[in-house]
């Protein structure tokens, strides 16, 4: 009988941490070993660029994730005559950050502005083009839409030229079509998700797996360089500060 990986199911999900299971291995030759692979891509195909490395039991207690961010996992289960099968995705969604409403405790959060820089803003109001919500932290790009405050969607392609980030405001979790918000542009230093290992100083590029999120600078990826960080990121799921560069007329 052929082996039939387990169904995944999630036990709990926080800002940045997911807790998974995974339903033991049928058919085949016991005993089976496991191996957990997580990718911000629906559909993806298990591999070395989407393992997560050291995670081979039935259980996985992931970390170092993305608030508002869409993962995807796959467990492969294997026999011991060799006999691989995939299971299923299984698709889960970190939580919104956590804010504490007193201003005098509140921890930096994604989108939250450095006041001891240089303060660079611009009021612009969320074009009725736009389908989904935007977080503090998201790219926008201006769009020709007339009257009023100027008009601005989210970046959907890393190359778009971003105006500007979404300011963080304590009293809105998410901008919907025709509200106003707050941009972020040059000169700012605004807090932002790191997803990969970034050098302080390095050039980071638009990540648009996250709202809020950025990635270092690589190669001559085409993707727009939207600042520099002023912190150093270990790995991904890390807030660091951007030096805001911005609209990205310079090119990774």
């Amino acid at each position: 009988m052929a082996t039939t990986a387990g169904i995944l199911s999630q036990v709990s999900v926080g800002s940045t941490t997911a807790k998974l299971a995974s339903a033991v291995a049928t058919g085949g030759a016991a005993p089976y070993t496991y191996q957990w692979y997580r990718s911000v891509v629906s559909g993806f195909v298990p591999g070395g660029g989407n393992i997560i490395t050291g995670a081979t039991a039935l259980t996985l207690d992931d970390s170092g994730l993305i608030p508002n961010t869409p993962y995807f996992y796959k467990v492969v289960a294997t026999d011991s005559g060799a006999v691989a099968d995939e299971s299923a995705e299984l698709a889960v969604t970190t939580a919104a950050p956590s804010i504490s409403q007193n201003s005098f405790a509140q921890s930096p959060t994604v989108g939250m502005i450095d006041m001891r820089f240089p303060y660079n803003t611009m009021a612009v109001m969320v074009d009725v083009s736009q389908a989904t919500a935007l977080y503090p932290g998201s790219a926008v790009k201006m769009v020709d839409s007339a009257g009023g405050l100027p008009k601005v969607v989210g970046c959907a392609a890393d190359s778009d030229d971003c105006l500007g980030f979404i300011n963080f405001d304590i009293k809105t979790r998410q901008f919907v079509a025709g509200m106003p918000c707050e941009i972020s542009m040059s000169g700012n230093v605004m807090y932002l998700y790191a997803t990969n290992a970034i050098a302080r100083g390095a050039q980071v590029q638009l990540e648009l797996s996250s709202p809020g999120a950025v990635a270092a600078k690589v190669g001559a990826s085409g993707a727009d360089i939207v600042g520099w960080a002023l912190d150093k990121a270990a790995g991904a799921g890390v807030l660091i500060r951007v030096v805001l560069k911005t609209p990205g007329f310079l090119k990774a």
